[in-house]
């Protein structure tokens, strides 16, 4: 009996790093425009303001977070225009 198994590979490209977080965005993700976190066990998603929108990530790592968003507002939403 042969068995067959289909695996879906989600690739997450990184489009930058602060301070230890991972930042990341899906390929054709759904709206509004935002960007993933993880650092460590803990995973937040940002608008591309860097608001926080769901999830958690240590206060000071996430005042980073919002502060290079908001310095690479123009970037993060040509990575946006770029995967969608």
């Amino acid at each position: 009996m042969l068995l067959f198994a289909v695996v879906k590979i989600i690739i997450l490209p990184i489009i930058g790093v602060v301070s230890g977080v991972l930042i990341k965005m899906f390929y054709k993700d759904h709206n509004p425009p935002h960007f993933h976190t993880k650092y460590g066990g803990d995973k937040a998603v940002f608008d591309l303001d860097g608001n926080l929108l769901k999830g958690k990530i240590p206060k000071n790592k996430r005042k980073k977070v919002e502060k290079w968003a908001k310095e690479n507002k123009d970037y993060i939403k040509n990575k946006w225009d770029e995967f969608s």
